[in-house]
């Protein structure tokens, strides 16, 4: 269980320097215009933090038992462009059935994690080894394909200490 959460925190940790690092020399050619990928139509994340609203507009993903994981329930999305400013936001459920409500928190025996990433430049983290306490309750989960709904609320303690309230969380994933 220790080799899961040094993988875990290796690989936050690697997400956070790729954040803060300077960016590559301007390309002056043409990129293509799927820099960030969409989320499919219908498929969605937001959340109320400290009551203002947060809508992932890119990367949204869902997973139900995918392979190689213990019984996970995946919900990831993305707000904002993919580069040092671009705000990811996860759960990871492990060890978990299906539908139903899961209190999850800092330390569980599951390794269940719920982070957000770059909220601002001061506030890189919250969640994951800096604290959380969150409620999900998963109302749909189902594969072939995956079909994930889901509300979440709670609190996610930042970097520099300060706490973020989650209200009205709410995920919708159909591949």
């Amino acid at each position: 269980m220790n080799n899961k959460l040094l993988l875990l925190a290796s690989l936050l940790l690697l997400q956070i320097l790729a954040c803060g690092s300077k960016p590559q020399q301007e390309n002056t050619t043409a990129t293509p215009a799927t820099i960030t990928e969409p989320a499919p139509a219908g498929n969605r994340l937001s959340m109320k933090i400290n009551g203002v609203e947060w809508k992932a507009d890119n990367e949204i993903f869902g997973a139900f038992h995918p392979k190689g994981y213990n019984k996970a329930i995946i919900i990831a999305g993305s707000k904002g462009p993919k580069n040092k400013d671009e705000q990811p936001f996860n759960i990871n459920l492990y060890n978990v059935d299906g539908p139903g409500t899961y209190q999850i928190q800092t330390g569980n025996p599951d390794l269940n994690v719920a982070q957000l990433a770059n909220l601002s430049p001061q506030n890189y983290l919250y969640g994951s080894m800096m604290g959380f306490n969150l409620k999900v309750v998963i109302t749909k989960a189902s594969t072939g394909p995956d079909e994930i709904e889901a509300t979440f609320e709670g609190e996610m303690t930042g970097n520099a200490g300060d706490v973020l309230k989650i209200t009205e969380g709410s995920f919708y994933y159909h591949e």
